[in-house]
């Protein structure tokens, strides 16, 4: 006869290949801890069951190397061709295949839970009238009662989308972990339209809400309180108290579980009674529960669990394993574990239940309340002695671009002596996702040197290029030298004051010498000549302003290193001018005196021919077909694919008013936005690549044009950005 917590066991064994049986390496999931995390019991419970299975021979076990859990090789379990034939013949066949939700994100493993249904029932009440915040003590149970809900939606056909939140979490990351699309724009305005739009009636979680920065809990805060009001999507936020954010949402608190409920966690291997007196003594914490060991003496009821966890729980733990813990409750995220400088204590900390994974068991971190519990018995010089060691250790790995920043994370919070170096170097690779933990991390450097006017500046340009004017403001007046002045002229192109732009424009030449002066002027006068929307009448004042700038330039103090390549970009600005004065025939004179360069500038000249033939295509000179066929001619000449992109943009934008369904097929030839590239013109490329998604799909207008006036504006186009504004205004 097989009960019903073995036949759970070999549910679970079943979806584990054969192909397994005789592997060096195996899944954490055929592992005595990650059998138990899977069905939600404690790792005692199941002895018992497992040995009957291996005696009625439906299981059987065997030494391995379990992937990601050190070198040593741990016992592990599979089902045999028995188990496989019991699990076939008893396992109940719908009529017809039930239809489910779509799931998003990485949603836990969702293990059967025990005496929750009054929580179950009250927080899907909630969430049929509006959103909910999930509260309570650390290891209460919170994550796994939404997970198993989650399910729950799921088999009522609702999509829901999970995100977890860390001490570097920003918008853009719950919407990238929430997978909201495979295009994501940077503007918070934007990405709340984007979830408006893309997740109508959808459930989105946010776990662990607690850990969000101080430096990004505001934004969040304020999307959520839209998306509530909204009533678009429902929100289930998951967090440990205090909590001071999110006041708007209903809460309801997680508490312990009852002695009976706390009883079926501890499986059958010891009487009822005895485990109704461990739940009631560990006081139906599930956490403590699952921690608890049979050898263990238990606290009296009146101990709290942070005790029982460091007096009873790592009591067994000898120094060496206790100072391994301390290494790991301070990485600030979860860490891959064969990466981890603690690797081969994983396998031990595993087995003792201290460890809580990723989804796919790629990724390792603490239990919050075992990190909580050693972080609380480390003083300051000790911590900056762990961080120390594990910035030594980061150091010697080869890194990924997320382990770079744990790297400069331990660096700062060890009092790295050259931490205004490491910063800077980590400035040149400024993503959307490394913006959101640099922003964090300079906030930290700033709070040990606030004196520091470097901090100041490196802060002012992470908040820069992630649009944020209010923090730019505030880093600006500590910054005490000639650099404020960039950062005023940046703010006042975001903020659409075009004087005061100028001003400081020509303030910042004074203080630079001349090559870098001939560059910005040239680079002033490109942007002056994009500043503009490609389907509205041209500002006359455009031609006058861009000559302007480029008549600051004296190319006799150019450098001869970079004299050739400004000659060239003079050479475009001045062939645009051209066109936009409607002179086809200087823009063609500019072309030939270009294409005397040599071979070396055939793709530039393909490239401003492709603008020459879009000027025809406008002015009812040049036929569609004939346009197109010239600018795919072009595109082949081009071994840069921004400037393929570029070409064939253009080639859209003169199609939108002439035939749709022909620009739309063209833009979809189009890379996506990659804002990874961090180039002015590409940011300007970006702009223009929104503004005709907006036109192409009015769907999404509001999403495109609210990102498309972003770009604008980072890319320094503030007239363009204001035009834009005024449509997305009409539309509101």
């Amino acid at each position: 006869m097989v009960s019903s917590s073995q036949k759970r066991i070999l549910t679970w064994l079943s979806q584990f290949s054969s192909d397994i049986e005789n592997s060096w390496d195996v899944n954490r999931g055929v592992a005595l801890p990650g059998i138990a995390d899977g069905l939600g019991v404690v790792r005692s419970a199941l002895n018992v069951p497992i040995r009957k299975l291996e005696q009625s021979e439906m299981v059987f076990k065997r030494m391995a190397h379990v992937i990601g859990g050190g070198s040593r090789r741990r016992q592990v379990f599979h089902i045999t061709k028995k188990g496989r034939e019991y699990i076939s013949n008893n396992e109940s066949k719908p009529n017809k295949k039930p239809k489910f939700g779509k799931s998003f994100g990485s949603i836990p493993n969702h293990p059967h839970v025990f005496g929750r249904e009054d929580y179950f029932s009250k927080i899907n009440i909630q969430v049929e009238k509006s959103s909910v915040l999930v509260c309570g003590l650390p290891g209460i149970g919170k994550t796994t009662i939404i997970s198993a809900l989650s399910q729950y939606f799921l088999e009522q056909q609702k999509d829901v989308r999970w995100a977890t939140a860390s001490d570097f979490t920003d918008i853009f990351d719950l919407c990238l972990q929430w997978e909201i699309s495979d295009v994501l724009p940077q503007d918070n305005f934007a990405l709340e339209s984007l979830i408006m739009h893309n997740c109508k009636n959808q459930i989105l979680v946010i776990d662990d809400v607690h850990q969000i920065p101080e430096r990004h809990i505001n934004s969040i805060d304020d999307l959520c309180q839209k998306l509530n009001d909204s009533n678009t999507v429902k929100l289930i936020l998951i967090g440990r108290e205090p909590l001071a954010s999110f006041p708007y949402l209903e809460k309801i608190q997680i508490l312990p579980l009852s002695e009976s409920h706390g009883a079926q966690l501890l499986g059958e291997e010891q009487s009822l009674e005895v485990r109704m007196t461990i739940s009631k003594r560990l006081g139906g914490h599930p956490l403590a529960l699952q921690l608890y060991q049979p050898e263990s003496e238990l606290p009296e009821q009146s101990t709290d669990v942070q005790n029982y966890v460091e007096k009873t729980v790592l009591s067994n733990l000898n120094n060496e394993e206790k100072s391994s813990l301390n290494l790991l409750s301070l990485e600030p995220i979860p860490v891959k574990s064969s990466n981890s400088l603690v690797s081969e204590m994983i396998g031990l900390f595993d087995d003792q239940a201290l460890l809580r994974w990723s989804s796919n068991n790629s990724k390792v971190e603490l239990h919050h309340l075992i990190r909580n519990v050693r972080r609380s018995f480390i003083d300051d010089k000790g911590q900056r002695n762990i961080h120390k060691s594990l910035a030594d250790h980061w150091q010697s790995l080869e890194r990924t671009e997320d382990e770079d920043l744990i790297l400069l994370y331990h660096q700062i919070a060890s009092s790295n002596n050259n931490i205004i170096e490491l910063i800077e170097q980590q400035l040149s690779n400024l993503s959307p996702h490394r913006s959101s933990i640099l922003a964090v991390l300079i906030e930290q450097a700033i709070d040990q040197i606030p004196e520091n006017s470097d901090l100041y500046y490196f802060a002012a340009k992470v908040a820069s290029k992630r649009g944020e004017t209010d923090y730019l403001k505030q880093y600006i007046d500590n910054i005490k030298d000639d650099r404020s002045i960039e950062l005023k002229f940046e703010l006042a192109l975001f903020e659409g004051r075009i004087e005061d732009a100028d001003t400081l424009f020509l303030e910042s030449l004074k203080v630079k010498n001349s090559d870098i002066s001939n560059r910005l002027s040239i680079s002033a006068a490109s942007r002056r000549l994009e500043d503009r929307i490609f389907d509205e009448s041209l500002d006359e004042n455009i031609i006058k302003e861009t000559k302007g700038y480029l008549s600051k330039v004296d190319i006799s103090k150019t450098l001869n290193s970079s004299r050739s390549a400004s000659l060239i970009a003079i050479s475009m600005i001045k062939h645009s001018l051209s066109l936009l004065q409607k002179d086809l025939s200087s823009a063609q004179k500019i072309t030939e005196s270009v294409q005397q360069l040599g071979l070396e500038a055939d793709a530039l000249t393909w490239n401003m021919r492709a603008k020459e033939a879009i000027y025809q295509l406008r002015n009812d000179s040049k036929s569609i077909i004939d346009t197109i066929k010239f600018i795919e001619d072009a595109i082949s000449f081009q071994s840069n694919p921004i400037y393929r992109d570029s070409i064939r943009l253009n080639l859209v934008e003169a199609l939108t008013p002439l035939d749709l369904d022909l620009a739309k097929t063209h833009f979809e030839l189009l890379s996506k936005p990659d804002y990874d590239i961090r180039l002015n013109t590409y940011n300007r490329y970006i702009a223009r690549w929104w503004l005709c998604k907006s036109i192409i799909y009015p769907s999404q207008k509001l999403t495109s044009l609210r990102e498309s006036i972003s770009q604008h504006k980072l890319s320094g186009c503030p007239r363009a950005a204001k035009r834009l504004e005024k449509r997305l205004h009409s539309l509101i």
